[in-house]
């Protein structure tokens, strides 16, 4: 599940890396910006703006079969990229305690899972048991409404 990615640039329409000493250059680190399928047709195919500027270059998602998504990444003329770095959450895989299946997950996460664990429980059960307060409350409310209006009644 893609959260975002970023191009490492040596060079973009308003910025030229210097090569301090040696071979290491300065670099440049953009957020790529995110683009639909459906809207990539707008920077590619473009015949009568040809010098366009991309301030930021654009991420398309795709999906070539069921199992395998790529990332393509769109730059603009003046811009040299020399990495993408690509930001997702991964789902590990299943694990099993009854038949041994180990769980992929280092032992070192093991107690901020289980008290994250806990916590979210907690919090559930103290929800409903509010609302459940709440509603015993409203339900009291409305039946000493109701008896003191059959009592003005009868008066």
């Amino acid at each position: 599940m893609y959260i975002r990615s970023l191009s490492k640039v040596s060079s973009t329409f308003s910025f030229k890396s210097s090569t301090t000493s040696g071979n290491n250059t300065s670099i440049r680190v953009l957020p790529n910006e995110l683009v639909s399928q459906n809207d990539v047709w707008k920077l590619i195919e473009t015949p009568h703006d040809t010098l366009r500027i991309l301030r930021r270059p654009a991420a398309v998602l795709s999906k070539y079969d069921t199992t395998t998504p790529t990332l393509t990444v769109i730059y603009d003329q003046y811009t040299t990229p020399l990495g993408v770095k690509v930001m997702y959450y991964a789902e590990p895989q299943h694990f099993d305690v009854m038949t041994n299946t180990p769980c992929e997950l280092p032992m070192d996460v093991f107690d901020d899972i289980v008290t994250g664990a806990v916590d979210l429980y907690v919090q559930y059960v103290s929800g409903a048991e509010a609302n459940r307060r709440r509603q015993q409350e409203a339900a009291q409310k409305q039946q000493e409404r109701n008896n003191k209006r059959n009592k003005d009644n009868e008066e």
